[in-house]
């Protein structure tokens, strides 16, 4: 696997993104990303440097969408630990809309205990991920969502 296949798996699974995202599902993973690990939030020492990988995997994400090269592989095939935690993702990023007032629903902004109670039940599903899964990236991942989502529920 080369450097780059190499930082693309990385940064998919960061954003919680599949093989083929699109611009939109990039930028909404990026803002979750963002408020949950955003110096101003995020009171401890290794918020700033998150969010300097964030940031750099979104630009490098960006580019690789503005490229207009095939993609070198196909998709890959249907992975329910995948599945999984993009339902998770899904739903912290849900809660963090809301909240803020982007999307759809409105009715929650600014409300800090519905945002909790959102973010308490995309922390079970990540849960229910690290519990029942074999360990794997994505594993791994759910339990560093897991602990950001912790600091909100603080």
């Amino acid at each position: 696997m080369n450097d780059t296949e190499d930082r693309k798996r990385r940064y998919l699974l960061l954003f919680g993104l599949g093989a083929r995202f699109g611009p939109e599902e990039l930028q909404a993973a990026y803002r979750t990303l963002a408020k949950l690990n955003h110096p101003d939030v995020a009171t401890d020492t290794g918020a700033g440097m998150r969010m300097v990988i964030i940031n750099e995997g979104y630009r490098f994400l960006k580019e690789l969408l503005d490229d207009p090269r095939p993609p070198s592989c196909a998709e890959a095939p249907e992975d329910p630990c995948y599945d999984r935690y993009r339902r998770a993702f899904k739903t912290m990023s849900a809660a963090f809309d809301e909240y803020f007032g982007e999307g759809g629903r409105r009715g929650a902004v600014g409300d800090l205990e519905a945002l909790r109670v959102r973010l308490r039940e995309a922390k079970a599903q990540f849960a229910l991920l690290v519990d029942d899964m074999a360990y794997n990236p994505y594993v791994d991942d759910a339990i560093d969502r897991i602990a950001g989502i912790n600091k909100w529920l603080e």
